[in-house]
């Protein structure tokens, strides 16, 4: 993957909604951003297709919120969120990475009778040319899903500790989409106790690779064939990826995601607590996250912290490829008022990752990105 510098104010179109919550806050005003294009300019890129859910749900559920009742209301979004939004962008983040590869498919963003959502209508020929082409980018694949609803989770905890949104608006969300993020994260640490049996728990759910290999999902189970790929690249290709077809080697790279993916567990939010006060002038916020990348893992810890008008997030992360570690860290500083009638962002990246996005290089190489808008 290349890393490009990008100048949000020339590659970006944002619209911005203002609308007034009938929850009382500070301040009742609030915005709601959407990218009409993006780069590449393509239909749809994950930052694109995520930013513009979250503004389109907020907005949604503002208004669901005006006419149910509390209760229900928490009903209706446990019950769309759970069976189709998450999986909906989860599916997306799949599908961008076909976009941006030139490679057509179809999003299915709803559980089929083997109760699993799907990105279709992709040959074995051209998995096969991105696998053995662009390695990191097929990992990718892999990994995209989880990034898009890692990207979400950042962006709902920086609306939600820098009072820009409500609890009653995003908490729903919030925590469906966490537990969801981990648990599937986790899953090997209850896949190992089933392998202990010799029980597959793909055959639980019948889980078998389709005849027309364009009905079938383009990766399967995003962690187990991401860990397969990341140790053998040039194993016989396949989809669908099992525990049990795991090496014992890539069952204990399985543990190690499964034991990290629990630090996602460490964040004030999912206890309700938006934020810690000192002074009564400043507010500050933290947690950990965990997740994969396209060659290894990385841990992070994130810190928000407001003051009057100046708003800002940073982390420091670690990314892990096999056995190296390598640096990174960030921050964004949003709505930085310039005059009157003029804002703007400021997101400033470093990091070292190892040469070639390789999973067993020792050696690193820097890298750097900043973005205006």
């Amino acid at each position: 993957m290349k890393h490009k510098v990008l100048l949000i104010a020339l590659l970006l179109f944002p619209c911005h909604i203002f609308a007034h919550d009938s929850i009382p806050e500070k301040s009742s005003k609030k915005e709601y951003s959407f990218i009409i294009r993006d780069s590449p300019a393509s239909l749809f890129t994950m930052r694109q297709f995520d930013e513009n859910y979250l503004s389109a749900y907020r907005l949604a559920i503002n208004e669901l919120n005006n006419i149910v009742s509390p209760k229900a209301s928490v009903w209706i979004q446990t019950a769309a969120t759970t069976l189709f939004l998450i999986p909906l962008t989860h599916e997306e983040g799949h599908r961008s990475i076909l976009t941006g590869e030139k490679i057509g498919s179809i999003s299915k963003p709803y559980f089929n009778k083997r109760m699993a959502a799907y990105v279709t209508g992709v040959t074995d020929a051209q998995l096969i040319e991105l696998r053995d082409s662009k390695l990191p980018n097929y990992i990718r694949l892999y990994t995209s899903g989880l990034e898009s609803d890692y990207a979400l989770l950042l962006r709902e905890n920086s609306l939600l500790n820098w009072k820009e949104e409500t609890k009653e608006i995003l908490r729903v969300e919030y925590i469906n989409r966490k537990v969801s993020y981990i648990s599937y994260y986790a899953m090997g640490l209850v896949d190992n106790i089933y392998a202990k049996r010799g029980v597959s728990t793909m055959s639980i759910f019948n889980l078998k690779e389709e005849t027309n290999e364009l009905d079938r999902d383009i990766v399967g189970h995003d962690v187990y064939g991401a860990i397969r790929h990341l140790h053998r690249p040039d194993m016989e290709f396949y989809r669908y990826t099992d525990y049990l077809d795991l090496t014992s080697e890539e069952q204990q790279f399985a543990q190690r995601v499964g034991w990290r993916s629990l630090l996602n567990f460490v964040d004030p939010l999912l206890f309700g607590k938006t934020g810690f006060t000192i002074s009564n002038k400043y507010r500050f916020n933290l947690s950990l996250g965990y997740g994969m990348c396209p060659f290894g893992d990385y841990i992070d810890e994130h810190f928000w912290l407001s003051t009057g008008s100046f708003k800002s997030h940073l982390y420091f992360r670690q990314f892990q490829n096999k056995n190296n570690w390598f640096p990174a860290f960030g921050i964004n500083i949003p709505n930085i008022s310039i005059s009157d009638s003029f804002l703007t962002s400021v997101s400033l990246h470093g990091w070292q990752q190892p040469q070639e996005l390789s999973f067993t290089q020792n050696k690193g190489e820097l890298g750097g990105g900043q973005v205006f808008g």
